[in-house]
Parts: C-alpha cells; sequence; structure tokens
C-alpha cells in the first residue's frame, strides 16, 4: 500500500499514529532537511562552500525544538567546525547533524571542502562534501497497549547507513554574499527492517539559494537584510525573508518570515571577541497554528584564532 508522503509503508495499523504525524509534518513544511530560524548563522550546515570563507576557525552550534505542544515533535543538533588553511585559497570543515521525529532519528557526518578564488574586491567559493548518514528508528520509544506488550516487532533499534554528497558556491564580499548550496546530491530510499515491518525513508534533493548585505545606517547601527530560498522536488517552494539590526556590532535584534508556515523572533549578543549566543522564537502562523505550539531554537558560535596581521573587519554572516 502506498503512502502519499513515501516516509513509511506496511503495517499501517501499528503505525498509524506516526503516519498521521508524518503526513502532517512533511506536507507542512515541505522539506525533509532539518529547518534552521537561524540558517544565516548556521551556513555550514546548508552549503559546504562557505568553508573557510573567515580568516579564522569558527565553531558552532545550534540546537532547535520545534512544536512543543506536539507528542514526538522534531528536535535538532548540530555542531559545525571549518577553517581557512595558511594560503587561505582552501577551506576544511566537518558538520554532524543528529535530526529527531518521534521514535526515528537521522544522523550525519560530514567532511567539506572548498576553494576560494579570491577576485579584488571578493572571492568565489566552491565546495563539496561527502559523508554518511544513519537512519535509526527505535522501537522501545512506541507506547504500546497491553495486547501488544510482547510483539517482537516493537522489540530493539532498527538502522542503516548510507553515503552522502553534497556541493554549493558561495560569492562574497566585506558587507554582503550569495549563496547556492545543494546538501544532499542522492535521491536515496533508506529502510530499516524488523521482522515483517519495514519503515522507508526517501530523501530527496534540496536546493538553497541565499544570499544577504550589510548597510550602515549609523556609526552604531548596521541592517542585514537575508534571504534564503528552498525548492525540494514534489513540494512548493519556501522562502525565508529576514531583517537584523545590530547595535555597536554587540547586540543584534531581528524578525523573519517563513512562507505559509512560521513569524520568527531573533535575538543575537556578542558575549566576548570570541563567543556570540543567539535566540530564535518561532510562531506558527500555518493551519497547524494552535495545535503544535511554539519552536526554540538557540546558537552558540565561538571565534578563534583570529591572524594578527590583520585588522578584523566585523563579519555579520
Amino acid at each position: 500500500m502506498a503512502i502519499k508522503s513515501e516516509i513509511i509503508k506496511l503495517d499501517m495499523k501499528k503505525h498509524l499514529f506516526l503516519l498521521f504525524f508524518l503526513l502532517a509534518f512533511f506536507q507542512g513544511k515541505a522539506q525533509q532537511d532539518p529547518m534552521y530560524s537561524m540558517y544565516m548563522f548556521n551556513t555550514m550546515a546548508i552549503n559546504p562552500a562557505y568553508a573557510g570563507s573567515l580568516d579564522h576557525v569558527q565553531v558552532t552550534g545550534l540546537f532547535r525544538r520545534q512544536w512543543l505542544d506536539f507528542p514526538g515533535s522534531p528536535r535538532t543538533a548540530s555542531v559545525s567546525f571549518h577553517s581557512p588553511l595558511k594560503n587561505e585559497q582552501v577551506g576544511l570543515g566537518v558538520s554532524f547533524v543528529n535530526d529527531q521525529m518521534g521514535e526515528m532519528a537521522t544522523n550525519s557526518l560530514m567532511a567539506s571542502y572548498a576553494y576560494h578564488l579570491k577576485f579584488k574586491k571578493s572571492r568565489l567559493s566552491l565546495g563539496l562534501q561527502a559523508g554518511g548518514r544513519n537512519f535509526s528508528v527505535d522501537l522501545s520509544k512506541i507506547k504500546l497497549n497491553p495486547d501488544q506488550a510482547f510483539d517482537e516487532s516493537f522489540q530493539g533499534n532498527v538502522s542503516q547507513w548510507s553515503l552522502n554528497f553534497g556541493a554549493g558556491a558561495f560569492w562574497y564580499g566585506p558587507n554582503w554574499y550569495v549563496g547556492l548550496g545543494v546538501p544532499n546530491l542522492r535521491n536515496n530510499i533508506m529502510s530499516a527492517q524488523q521482522l515483517n515491518t519495514v519503515y522507508l525513508a526517501r530523501y530527496r534533493t534540496h536546493i538553497n539559494l541565499t544570499g544577504g548585505y550589510v548597510f550602515k545606517l549609523s556609526p552604531t547601527l548596521h541592517l542585514k537584510p537575508s534571504l534564503m530560498m528552498k525548492e525540494v522536488a514534489g513540494a512548493p517552494m519556501q522562502v525565508d525573508v529576514n531583517a537584523n539590526i545590530y547595535w555597536l556590532d554587540v547586540i543584534g535584534f531581528g524578525l523573519s518570515y517563513r512562507s505559509k508556515d512560521a513569524m520568527v523572533v531573533l535575538l543575537e549578543i556578542q558575549l566576548n571577541k570570541n563567543f556570540r549566543i543567539g535566540y530564535a522564537y518561532d510562531q506558527t502562523i500555518s493551519q497547524l497554528s494552535g495545535y503544535v505550539g511554539a519552536t526554540h531554537e538557540i546558537m552558540l558560535r565561538s571565534d578563534l584564532g583570529f591572524n594578527k596581521n590583520k585588522t578584523v573587519t566585523p563579519r555579520y554572516f
């Protein structure tokens, strides 16, 4: 029996609640890759060409808890690291993402390589990434009826690994950027089997187009509008429009609109030269509003090892 969302097949009676959730999630969100409200500070997660685009080492950690009032709602944790090599033409990076939804989890570990072409007032970076993705289902998390307590179909953990590849381009100057990222080039189907039950997850290619510009309003105020357009086969394009305003490069406040999904409020604080913390609050405006609750996202970014022979220009992306 085919399921429209192409996420799970077979054994519908045992997994009806999960099917309902998945259908609502994937049809409502129109994507399978993890969603980030603070995508403008987590570029490594959506574009491997960002690796080495700064003149120092950068480590970013992000945790997102979506739809607090909905049981089994998505949770995403990601950590990324990237740095230029000494010649500043090559950048290397590593990213790890743990994405959970109900009893299902996807873990991915990717290594990125980027080559930076230098122009007079800008640079063009071309990047590739490769790694592995693990899809798993923890059957012990399913709440069973008394007559199902000893059903072997609901015991243990099933999982499968697959290879993944991505590519991207990132063109940037001192106060602007444009990026095109394709984190998943493979339209692969992953399956996990437990006795007579088969769990299927089909991952489609996602295309992310991003851009931003920093305007100097005064000696103490800067405005940075940004945009991300997300495209995946079989779903409408989704657009994120954002505007952040910065005071003394220390405090940033922003608003975002995600088409047919949510309004977002963002706050950033530069704790010191090396550490920056951010928070995002999503309020759903789709048909799910009133049922799923709010979404919270927290980011911590560390910038280390600045080049002492250069004047460090503040970067807002």
